[in-house]
C-alpha cells in the first residue's frame, strides 16, 4: 500500500458550480467590460482556492465560464450566420483543465471546400477581441480537410484533436470532423506510440533526464503532468480511453496504482494552481523566488526555509512516483500494441533474473520477499550488463511491493551489505545502476542516511539539483569523465588512471553530502558517517580513514584554488601537508572536479581547470621534493618562460626578457605560457606611455577576458569595477599584479547577465569607458538593483595570517549583487589601501573575494586600519540598495 500524497490545506468536498456567480453571459461586449469580467473571475478563483475548494472544481469553473464567454462572442460577432462552422476547444482546454493562467486553444472549423471570404471579418474580429482581453489564445481556423492534413504533418495537432470538445456552432460539422479524423489511417497505433515515446524521451532529455531539478517545471519536468497526459493520449488513441479513469478499467493500472496516480496528479494540480494564482503571466516553473509563496498557499508551515523544504520534498516524491507509474503504463501499452518489449527473446541471465530486450525481469515473483538482497543484486547485474536499460513492468511492480513492505533498512542485512559493496567496486555501468536505484527508492530502502537527503533542496543559485540528485551526478561524473575527450577534463582523465583504489572515490562521492540538512557543517557530519559506513561494509582501517578524509575535505581544494593566492609557495606547501601523499591528492582532485561539474552545466570551465591544474602540479611537485623542501619556484618560472618564448619567437628575445625582468616570480606562475606570450607581445608593441593598454579576448564556455596594462601606480580597481557595474557586466574573476617598477597588470574575466559573450561594438565602447574612468574619481552608479535577494548570505570579512611583513591578505565573503566590486574597491581606496593582487570568485549567489593589500606607505595594514576597513566594508555591504530604501 502506498502512502497518499496530500497538501496541508484542507480541501472541502463542495461542488463549485452550484455557487459559481458566473452563470450569465457577458452583458456588454466591450474590451473594458470583458477585462473586468475576467479579473473578477480570477479573484473569485483565488478566493475559492483559499476557501479550500478542490482544484478540479476551480478548473471546471474556469472552463465553464470561458465556454460561456466564447459562446457569447461567437454569436456577438455573427458567426452564427454561417451554418457550417463549429467552435471547438482542443488540448488542455478540451480536457476541461483550464488553470488560472493556462492558454486557451480553440479551433474554428468549417465544412467547406474553402472557407467563405465573407466569414473572415467575423473570425478576425472574434480572435482580435480575445487578444484584447489579454487571454492567452491559441487559435486555428481550418476546413475539415485542412484539419486532417495538418494532423498528419504535426503530431501536436493530432494529439490536440484527440481532446476536442464542441463549444458552439454546427453539431453536424463537428461530428463530421470527428468522423474524418477517426477514419484517417495515417497515424496507426504503432506509429503514434513510437512518436509519443520519442517525444517524451526528447522532453526528458531537455530537462537533463532528472526529476530532481531545484527549479522544476510542474508540467514538463520528468514525472510532471505531461507524463500523465502521455499515458492517457496513447490509451486514448488506441483503446479510446477518453478519461484517466479508463486507465483503470482497461487494466493498464491496478486499483492501488490508479489511486496513487490520482493522488500525485492532485498534488501537482494543487501546486500548479497555487503557482498560477501567484503570477500574472503563465509559467509552470517552480522557481526559487516563488516557492515560499506557493508553499504558504498550499498550507505548508515552518520557520525559515522549512515550509519550502516540506513542499519540495512532497513535490519530488510525487513526480518520482508519476515517473515510475508512467514507465509501467507505457510498457503495458507497448505490450498490448506491439506484443513485445524489445526485439530480443527472453534470455535467462541466471536462475533469478531474465533479460527481456533492454529490460530485466525476475523468474520468481516472491524472490524479493524471500531474498531481500536480490533487490540490490538486480542492480549489480545491470551494472555488469551495459545493454540493460531498465526494469520490466512485472519486476518493477514486485520491487515496489517488496520495498514498501520492508520493516527495516536493507543495510542491516549482512548479505545486502556484501552486495552493495560489490556494486561500488567500479562496476562498468555503475552510473546507470545507481541512478535507477535512486529513481526506484532502493537507495532510501538501503540506508536511512540517504533517505534523509532524498529530495532535499539546496537554497542557492549554484546547484541545479537536489542533494541526492547532485550526488548521483557526482558518481556519474567519476564514471564518465575518465573516458571523455573534452580538453577541460584531460587532467582528470590522466589523474584518475593513477588512482590505486578508485572504489574509494565512488564511496566518497556517495557520502560527500550525506550530512546535509542536519545542522552543523555537512562535511564534518559526513566524515563521521563515512567512518560508520566503511566499518559496516568491512573496509580496512586505511580505507576508512581515506574515505572519511575525502568527505571531510571535499570542499578544501576548491576553496584554496579559488580563494587563495596559489602562486604563494606557503599556500601550496600548507595544502601539500594536508594531502600528505599523491594518492590522496589524486583522489581529492578527482572528487573536487566531479563535484564542481555536477553542480551545474557551466561551473567547470577551462579557466577553472587551469587554476586547479596549477594547484595540482604545484602540490605534486612539493610532495615529490619532500615537505621539508619548499617547491622550486625558480624552476617552474623558467619552464613557463621558455614555453612562452616559443609563442613569440618573432619578437626580439632581449626585449621580452627586459620586460619580464620587471615582474615578480608569482606572475609567471599565475598565468599560463600562452597568456604570458599574449601579454608580452601587446605590451612591447604598445607605443603609448600615459594611456593604459586595454585588450579583450573571447573564451568559449568561460566568457570575455579584459587585459589592462598601466604604466603608473596605483591601479584604480574601483574605477574599473564602477564602469563595469554601470554597463551591467558581471565580473567572474580578476587578478591584479604590480611590477617592480610599480606598473600594473590586471586580468578580468566577465560575462553579460545572461552569460553570453559580448559583441565587438560593445567591447569597443567598454574600452573607451574604462580609459575615461581612470581620469575621474570612481563613484557607484545610482539605482543598481540588489540581486538574489531571496538568499541570506551574511557578510564575513577576515584578515588571513600575513605571509610577510609587507602586505596583508583580506577575504570578503558576501551576497553577490550588482556593483559589489565597485563598492569594495571604493571603500578600499577611501581607507587608504592599495591592491597588490586580487582573486575574485563568484559561485552562484555568493561572492568570495581575496585581496592582497598594503597601506599608502607600501607596508602591511596595522590592526587599527584593519579594524577601520572591516567596519567600513560592513557599512557598505550590509546596507540595502538605493532601489529598496
Amino acid at each position: 500500500m502506498f502512502e497518499p500524497i496530500t497538501v496541508p490545506r484542507k480541501v472541502r468536498p463542495d461542488k463549485l458550480k452550484q455557487t459559481c456567480p458566473f452563470t450569465e453571459e457577458l452583458s456588454e461586449y466591450s474590451v473594458k467590460a470583458g477585462r473586468e469580467y475576467l479579473s473578477k473571475l480570477r479573484c473569485y478563483l483565488e478566493e475559492r482556492f483559499k476557501d479550500g475548494y478542490a482544484v478540479a472544481e476551480l478548473l471546471s469553473c474556469r472552463t465553464y465560464v470561458i465556454d460561456k464567454l466564447l459562446s457569447g462572442l461567437y454569436h456577438h460577432f455573427n458567426l452564427t450566420a454561417f451554418d457550417n462552422f463549429a467552435l471547438a476547444a482542443v488540448g488542455g482546454y478540451g480536457r476541461g483543465e483550464l488553470f488560472p493562467l493556462s492558454d486557451i486553444d480553440i479551433l474554428i472549423v468549417g465544412d467547406y471546400d474553402k472557407l467563405p471570404a465573407e466569414s473572415t471579418e467575423s473570425i478576425e474580429s472574434l480572435i482580435s477581441f480575445l487578444w484584447d482581453l489579454k487571454l492567452d489564445i491559441g487559435s486555428s481556423v481550418r476546413t475539415i480537410s485542412e484539419c486532417v492534413l495538418e494532423s498528419r504533418q504535426d503530431l501536436t495537432i493530432k494529439t490536440n484533436l484527440l481532446e476536442t470538445r464542441l463549444i458552439c456552432g454546427s453539431y453536424y460539422t463537428y461530428g463530421k470532423l470527428l468522423q474524418k479524423l477517426a477514419s484517417d489511417l495515417y497515424w496507426d497505433p504503432l506509429r503514434f506510440l513510437n512518436a509519443k515515446l520519442h517525444e517524451q524521451l526528447d522532453r526528458h532529455h531537455s530537462y537533463k533526464d532528472s526529476a530532481y531539478l531545484l527549479e522544476p517545471d510542474i508540467k514538463n519536468n520528468p514525472g510532471g503532468l505531461r507524463d500523465i497526459q502521455i499515458m492517457q493520449w496513447i490509451a486514448n488513441f488506441h483503446f479510446h480511453a477518453k478519461t484517466i479513469n479508463d486507465m483503470l478499467s482497461l487494466g493498464l493500472l491496478t486499483r492501488s496504482e490508479f489511486d496513487e496516480l490520482i493522488s500525485c496528479r492532485n498534488f501537482l494540480w494543487e501546486t500548479r494552481c497555487a503557482l498560477h494564482l501567484s503570477l500574472t503571466k503563465e509559467d509552470d516553473r517552480l522557481t526559487l523566488d516563488m516557492q515560499k509563496t506557493v508553499a504558504k498557499l498550499l498550507g505548508f508551515t515552518g520557520d525559515g526555509t522549512l515550509a519550502v523544504e516540506k513542499m519540495m520534498r512532497t513535490f519530488f516524491r510525487s513526480i518520482r512516483r508519476v515517473r515510475e507509474l508512467n514507465s509501467m503504463a507505457l510498457q503495458l501499452e507497448t505490450l498490448r500494441i506491439t506484443g513485445h518489449l524489445g526485439a530480443d527473446s527472453p534470455v535467462f541471465i541466471n536462475s533469478y533474473f531474465i533479460k527481456r530486450g533492454p529490460l530485466i525481469d525476475i523468474s520468481d515473483p516472491d524472490i524479493f520477499n524471500t531474498n531481500p538482497d536480490k533487490m540490490l543484486e538486480i542492480f549489480v547485474v545491470m551494472a555488469e550488463t551495459p545493454d540493460l536499460l531498465g526494469l520490466h513492468v512485472n519486476c518493477l511492480r514486485l520491487l515496489r511491493e517488496a520495498r514498501r513492505s520492508l520493516h527495516h533498512y536493507l543495510i542491516e542485512i549482512p548479505k545486502c551489505r556484501e552486495t552493495f559493496k560489490r556494486l561500488l567496486q567500479n562496476s562498468p555501468n555503475l552510473a546507470s545502476a545507481i541512478t535507477l536505484m535512486h529513481e526506484h527508492r532502493v537507495l532510501s530502502a538501503y540506508m536511512p542516511q540517504w533517505e534523509k537527503i532524498e529530495g532535499l533542496s539546496q537554497f542557492d543559485m549554484f546547484h541545479t539539483y537536489t542533494v541526492d540528485e547532485h550526488t548521483i551526478h557526482v558518481i556519474k561524473n567519476i564514471q564518465e569523465l575518465n573516458q571523455t575527450q573534452e580538453s577541460k577534463y584531460s587532467l582528470f582523465r590522466n589523474v584518475y588512471h593513477q588512482i590505486n583504489e578508485p572504489e574509494l572515490l565512488n564511496v566518497a562521492a556517495l557520502l560527500h553530502d550525506i550530512g546535509k540538512g542536519r545542522g552543523g557543517h555537512h562535511a564534518d557530519i559526513g566524515a563521521h558517517e563515512a567512518i560508520y559506513f566503511c566499518q559496516l561494509h568491512d573496509y580496512t582501517q586505511y580505507q576508512n580513514r581515506t574515505v572519511s578524509w575525502l568527505v571531510q575535505n571535499h570542499l578544501t581544494m576548491s576553496a584554496i584554488a579559488m580563494r587563495r593566492d596559489i602562486s604563494d609557495p606557503e599556500v601550496v606547501n600548507d595544502f601539500a601537508k594536508l594531502v600528505q601523499d599523491e594518492e590522496h591528492l589524486n583522489l581529492l582532485y578527482c572528487l573536487s572536479v566531479a563535484d564542481i561539474a555536477a553542480t551545474n552545466d557551466h561551473e567547470w570551465n577551462s579557466w577553472k581547470e587551469s587554476i586547479f591544474r596549477q594547484l595540482y602540479f604545484s602540490t605534486r611537485q612539493a610532495l615529490r621534493h619532500g615537505l621539508e623542501h619548499p617547491q622550486d619556484i625558480a624552476l617552474h618560472v623558467n619552464e613557463n618562460m621558455q614555453i612562452a618564448l616559443q609563442y613569440i619567437a618573432d619578437l626580439k628575445e632581449n626585449d621580452v626578457k627586459e620586460l619580464w625582468n620587471d615582474f615578480h616570480e608569482g606572475y609567471f606562475i599565475r598565468f599560463s605560457p600562452l597568456e604570458l606570450a599574449w601579454h608580452a607581445r601587446n605590451i612591447i608593441k604598445y607605443p603609448y606611455e600615459d594611456t593604459p593598454l586595454v585588450l579583450f579576448a573571447q573564451h568559449e564556455n568561460v566568457g570575455t577576458e579584459m587585459f589592462i596594462y598601466q604604466k603608473r601606480a596605483p591601479f584604480d580597481f574601483a574605477a574599473v569595477a564602477s564602469v563595469m557595474a554601470l554597463k551591467k557586466i558581471n565580473i567572474q574573476s580578476a587578478q591584479i599584479v604590480r611590477t617592480k617598477k610599480d606598473h600594473c597588470l590586471c586580468s578580468i574575466k566577465f560575462q553579460t547577465k545572461n552569460g553570453a559573450l559580448i559583441d565587438n561594438d560593445r567591447l569597443h565602447t567598454l574600452r573607451k569607458a574604462i580609459i575615461a574612468g581612470f581620469e575621474r574619481k570612481p563613484a557607484l552608479p545610482k539605482g543598481l538593483e540588489e540581486t538574489n535577494s531571496l538568499f541570506k548570505i551574511p557578510t564575513v570579512i577576515s584578515f588571513l595570517k600575513d605571509s610577510g611583513a609587507n602586505h596583508s591578505n583580506l577575504e570578503v565573503s558576501t551576497l553577490d549583487r550588482s556593483g559589489l566590486l565597485a563598492k569594495i574597491g571604493i571603500t578600499l581606496e577611501a581607507c587608504g589601501c592599495n591592491i597588490l593582487a586580487a582573486r575574485i570568485t563568484t559561485t552562484g549567489e555568493r561572492a568570495d573575494d581575496f585581496f592582497t593589500l598594503t597601506n599608502k606607505e607600501g607596508t602591511a595594514l596595522s590592526q587599527s586600519l584593519k579594524d577601520e576597513l572591516t567596519e567600513e566594508l560592513h557599512k557598505v555591504l550590509d546596507q540595502k540598495s538605493d532601489s529598496k530604501n
